[in-house]
């Protein structure tokens, strides 16, 4: 035909069409774009299996999904070359291209069923796998051969029994991981792929033909279903985010439905109504639109997985959690069971090794590791759902959230302790240096109106105390002045000599907490000097800058050894008054004297 110089062709209806042909044969920028999908399908399908099995060679698994791509590499460009052909090709090159492409055929058909029967577990003895591809190879022997009268039987037979066979172990599989959510993972990958992939190409393109409808316009393109194949099967292989497939399984499936709705009307409109093409594709994408996606929506909020746990109240559990007594097993209890109502895992334990600082994901999903919080140890989760699913990214968020919100919890409580530790602190610390002092000079006090008079200032102070800020802020120098007349009153009512010493200008500094300290520290000292020193006289020697405030306390008493004298609340009050604003206090004392230094910034403020 090639070689005759015209050829021509009449229709049914007459109408007669005079070809052609080229002696050159068929150019390649001739071919269509089906030839070359069809191709760059195999192609891609054979390096995606070979590179799974770089990184997996020792398992049978990988082994086998290399054969197939093997087979799709020979199969796939033999389909091109007859599927594409313009009227007639060499009766040599399409007897070798059918040949191939049966037997290509067969060994992916017979790979996927070897694949099943070792993936995601092996389910038979090894000597299964490597029989049913020499059954597949003896069938398509036996065909050349001439050992079956129907073609179309020997040829479509055993493909469509492997088929099928692949759905059944698939379904056997299924059973068998109910109670194991990692390989139940791998498997969907598989059905994900294998399912959605082959077996639209099965009921659309080899189905049909077997009722004698051309289905050759989209076979060509029907080929890129095989990379669907591969990829899902590389990543399930490759253990690739298993613990992310649950939603996209749910996302992938519901895309492939739509698809699989689009193809059946478009199949439809074009066979049954006899649209045009473009016309059958188009009604097909606005019933799609209008159908499809509602239909869609309402599905994936009846279906979709919900968080059943309510946050307000995992927030008051948690809180409840930080409220138990400490260290109590109370509380590691209750941690453990906000856990586990969240996530419900099949095993719970202390988590071992190196502590971690944030929820990890291990073993592909299968453990999910929580950090220590505050006192509670970390925990290790095993079989998320009753071991019904793996860990997904979004559990390890919700898991962090629970812990950052205990840790936030169990921080407020530690500020709301301390608070309450420092306010007791401060309450004891004024009550022993004002209102002790107060009533000291009270009770050392001979005359009536001065005792009145120190005990009002008590309960002016404890009122103070009571309120904390309800002194006004003076200034530093009314503060000196009524310190340097409330000192000579108390030294005088016990007959101590009081030597006051201060320069006549002072910075002008106006502050509540200087003025509290300053007050508190005097009192304190002198109080110390009187009931413990026993002095003949106290001097006090104030000098100022701008910038500082030093104080010097000194009496004639008898003394005592700072590093044996054991240490009383008075001494420790004037160390923490003046490190809270940043100041230096030193303390010295022999026989018959003690010396007190203190330095204060003016602008201090409490830290």
């Amino acid at each position: 035909m090639q070689a005759a110089p015209a050829l021509s062709f009449i229709a049914a209806d007459g109408q007669r069409f005079i070809v052609q042909p080229d002696p050159a044969g068929r150019p390649l920028l001739d071919l269509p774009a089906d030839f070359w999908v069809q191709c760059l399908v195999g192609l891609v399908a054979w390096l995606v299996s070979a590179a799974v099995f770089a990184f997996r060679p020792g398992e049978a698994s990988a082994r086998y999904l290399l054969l197939s791509g093997a087979a799709t590499l020979l199969f796939a460009p033999a389909a091109a070359t007859y599927t594409t052909r313009e009227l007639a090709v060499p009766g040599t090159l399409l007897q070798w291209a059918s040949d191939l492409n049966f037997l290509g055929g067969s060994l992916f058909a017979a790979s996927f069923v070897a694949l099943l029967l070792v993936y995601p577990r092996r389910i038979a003895p090894r000597w299964v796998g490597p029989s049913v591809v020499a059954l597949f190879v003896l069938w398509f022997v036996a065909q050349q051969i001439g050992l079956f009268e129907s073609m179309t039987f020997a040829r479509r037979f055993l493909v469509l029994l492997g088929v099928l066979a692949t759905f059944v172990l698939a379904g056997a599989h299924w059973r068998i991981s109910g109670r194991h959510p990692l390989e139940r993972a791998k498997l969907q990958w598989f059905l994900l792929s294998w399912v959605v992939g082959t077996s639209v190409f099965c009921f659309f393109i080899l189905l049909p033909q077997s009722f004698g409808i051309d289905t050759s316009p989209i076979q060509g393109y029907a080929f890129l279903l095989f990379l669907l194949v591969y990829g899902g099967l590389a990543l399930g292989i490759l253990r690739y985010r298993l613990f992310d497939l649950g939603e996209w399984w749910r996302r992938v499936m519901a895309w492939a439905l739509a698809v699989l709705l689009l193809v059946v009307m478009d199949l439809f409109f074009v066979y049954g109504l006899q649209f045009s093409t473009g016309t059958s594709l188009a009604v097909a994408l606005l019933i799609c639109g209008l159908v499809w996606l509602p239909a869609r929506a309402w599905l994936w909020q009846r279906f979709a997985p919900r968080n059943s746990q309510d946050t307000f109240d995992l927030f008051q559990r948690v809180v409840d959690v930080a409220l138990a007594p400490p260290g109590t097993k109370n509380e590691v209890d209750r941690w453990r069971a906000v856990i586990h109502s969240v996530f419900e895992p099949l095993e719970m334990t202390q988590a071992t090794g190196q502590p971690q600082t944030q929820v990890q994901l291990q073993d592909d999903g299968l453990t999910m590791v929580l950090p220590p919080v505050g006192r509670l140890p970390g925990l290790e989760l095993r079989y998320a759902r009753g071991g019904r699913a793996l860990f997904h990214p979004r559990d390890a968020a919700q898991a962090n959230e629970l812990v950052s919100m205990l840790e936030h919890a169990l921080a407020s409580l530690a500020a709301y302790e301390k608070g309450v530790a420092e306010e007791r602190t401060r309450i004891a610390r004024d009550m022993h240096d004002n209102i002790g002092a107060q009533l000291l000079s009270a009770l050392h006090s001979s005359e009536n109106a001065t005792k009145d008079a120190r005990i009002r200032d008590s309960l002016s102070d404890l009122r103070a105390v009571i309120n904390q800020s309800s002194e006004c802020a003076e200034t530093l120098a009314t503060t000196l002045a009524e310190l340097r007349l409330e000192t000579a009153e108390r030294l005088e009512a016990v007959g101590i000599e009081f030597k006051w010493s201060a320069p006549d200008q002072l910075p002008a500094v106006s502050s509540h907490q200087l003025s509290h300290a300053l007050r508190s520290i005097l009192r304190e000292a002198v109080s110390n000097a009187i009931r413990h020193a026993q002095p003949t006289q106290v001097a006090i020697q104030l000098t100022a800058t701008d910038n500082q405030l030093q104080l010097e306390i000194r009496d004639n008493g008898k003394g005592f050894d700072p590093a044996t004298s054991p240490a009383g609340n008075g001494l420790g009050n004037i160390q923490a008054r003046i490190d809270a604003l940043d100041g230096s206090f030193k303390l010295s004392s022999l026989e018959g004297t003690t010396y007190l230094r203190i330095e204060i910034p003016c602008n201090a403020s409490p830290s």
